[in-house]
């Protein structure tokens, strides 16, 4: 596996555990230099292969959360990626949606 797809991985197991932990933000994005510094810029809404561009970067990558799924888009180059997964909390809630959310219990 490319370090472009191993970034993207790491990335999302990293924003699984902030959403478990309910410290994630809604977006971030994540710029990796020419000689490998990282820059981490919260909330931002510039399309991904400008924001590259105009930074400089050798990879780019933008971390999401909405609608109960976290999504890692990642660009290197002319090579992309995007992998998604439902947050913890979405995938509880489909587990327990048929099950009652309380107890009865009968007198004695």
């Amino acid at each position: 596996m490319s370090i472009f797809w191993e970034n993207a991985a790491r990335l999302l197991d990293a924003a699984l555990s902030a959403a478990r932990s309910g410290s994630a933000s809604d977006s971030m994005t994540v710029l990796i230099g020419q000689e490998g510094g990282i820059c981490v810029l919260p909330d931002n809404d510039w399309p991904l292969d400008r924001l590259a561009r105009d930074r400089g970067a050798r990879m780019a990558y933008r971390v999401t959360r909405e609608n109960g799924r976290i999504a890692v888009s990642g660009l290197d180059g002319n090579n992309t990626c995007r992998l998604e997964t439902e947050q913890p909390a979405s995938r509880m809630k489909e587990l327990l949606r048929d099950q009652p959310r309380y107890f009865l219990a009968g007198s004695g």
